[in-house]
């Protein structure tokens, strides 16, 4: 885990880097066209994440359902312990992550006519074909990630992690020396979806855990596959697409030059917090299937820790956000201390939303996982739109409200399942 943590910080620190060379290679006018571009990749990407989360789950859960207790360490090379053959047909990884690629790769060939009504730039079609290649790629690497986390190969993992990042920030570094604006910024927003094929050729222990059994057959792994995605793609739209939503509602009273210093912003006060959840999905699933005895109270530690780590890092953006935009970025990206400090609040929102979210997944509440995300998307893009102000005050209004009531709701389902219901699965570590 000491592995997984550096390569999540390593991981967010790339990620600034990256908006840092954009930032000043295309300036606060041109900016939304690289975060609408990124955002709506991620945004994909992270529906594709309903895949790595269902693995996750189903490849610990045959794990232990086959007395598997071995501690991370150990099970780097424990892989192959025998498991009960669910119903149905058996599910093989890989394929699977590559069937799901496909299927996104084909969404994005078929919504370009949409993209310009999205603010989204084609890069005369390139940019679709770019993103389409790299969809593909970023399921399969999903895929790889669940096989990965379910098997507790966690320093594998951090590899992984740590390869994305550094491929992102080298064709961006790349792009910026030979001044293209356009083209090599998109090239870099999907260059680490080539890691996946790298850890296949070189690591025995990735061949090993894609070649892991799971918990279910075919038809129930698509359809909790299914269930997850779907909650995914709120998260997408919460997490990564939000700048699209930011572009996409942006009123004419909102100035470019103020769209594309609020959606850097965004990015930047949420980053700290939610990079690391990002990459800590996984793990969070496995804490909370050890932990599925305990029930609510195995969410008052995390939770207290998003809480309290937002409310420090509000007060830093406070304090010293708005130098640090203006000597990194320049000065027609500086916003004042309390937007920014109201940006970073509003992250904990989010945070609490995934953290819960995982919960109810790993207690198999998948429809509970559902509807807190998408009661979230709903409320803030009603309250995006809907509310007076200029597009900082409705951005962080917004961020904070809508992913707060998917808390409420995420946690009340799970406290009804608790008491109408006997404790599913006493497996608790």
């Amino acid at each position: 885990m000491r592995a997984l943590t550096l390569a999540t910080l390593f991981a967010a620190a790339a990620g600034y880097v990256v908006m840092l060379v954009a930032g000043r290679a295309l300036g606060p006018a041109d900016y939304p066209l690289f975060a609408t571009y990124w955002g709506a990749f991620f945004a994909l990407g992270g529906v594709a994440n309903g895949l790595m989360q269902e693995t996750t789950r189903a490849v610990r859960s045959a794990r232990r359902g086959a007395g598997d207790t071995s501690s991370a360490s150990s099970a780097s090379t424990a892989g192959t312990a025998p498991v009960p053959a669910p119903a149905g047909p058996r599910v093989r990884i890989l394929p699977a992550g590559l069937l799901m690629g496909l299927g996104l790769a084909a969404l994005v060939a078929v919504s370009t006519p949409a993209w310009p009504q999205l603010g989204l730039p084609t890069f005369s079609g390139a940019g679709v074909l770019i993103m389409a290649v790299g969809i593909l790629g970023f399921s399969i690497q999903a895929a790889t990630a669940g096989a990965l986390s379910g098997t507790e190969r966690w320093e594998t993992y951090a590899v992984l992690l740590t390869v994305d990042a550094a491929l992102r920030v080298l064709v961006a570094g790349v792009a910026w020396w030979l001044g293209d604006a356009g083209l090599g910024f998109a090239l870099a927003t999907v260059a680490g979806t080539l890691t996946w094929a790298l850890l296949v050729a070189l690591s025995p222990g990735t061949r090993a855990a894609l070649a892991s059994a799971l918990d279910v057959g075919r038809r129930r792994f698509w359809g909790n596959t299914g269930s997850a995605m779907l909650a995914s793609a709120g998260t997408s739209a919460l997490v990564t697409g939000f700048p699209l939503f930011v572009t996409a509602t942006a009123r004419t009273a909102d100035p470019a030059p103020l769209v594309g210093a609020v959606i850097l912003a965004i990015t930047l006060t949420r980053a700290p917090l939610l990079v690391p959840l990002t990459s800590f999905q996984s793990a969070f699933i496995v804490y909370f299937v050890e932990r599925r005895a305990r029930g609510l109270r195995s969410l008052a530690a995390p939770l207290g820790l998003v809480a309290a780590l937002g409310i420090v890092g509000a007060g830093a953006a406070w304090l010293v956000g708005p130098c640090l935009l203006r000597v990194l970025f320049g000065a027609e990206f500086e916003l004042p201390g309390a937007v920014l400090a109201a940006l970073t609040a509003a992250s904990v929102g989010t945070a609490g939303l995934m953290v819960t979210g995982n919960a109810a997944l790993a207690f198999d509440r998948h429809m509970l996982y559902n509807v807190g995300w998408w009661v979230a998307v709903v409320a803030a893009a009603a309250i995006l739109v809907s509310i007076p102000g200029e597009v900082d005050v409705r951005a962080a209004i917004a961020l904070l409200a809508g992913p707060g009531l998917g808390v409420v709701v995420h946690v009340a389902g799970l406290a009804v399942a608790a008491s109408g219901a006997r404790p599913r699965g006493r497996h608790a570590a």
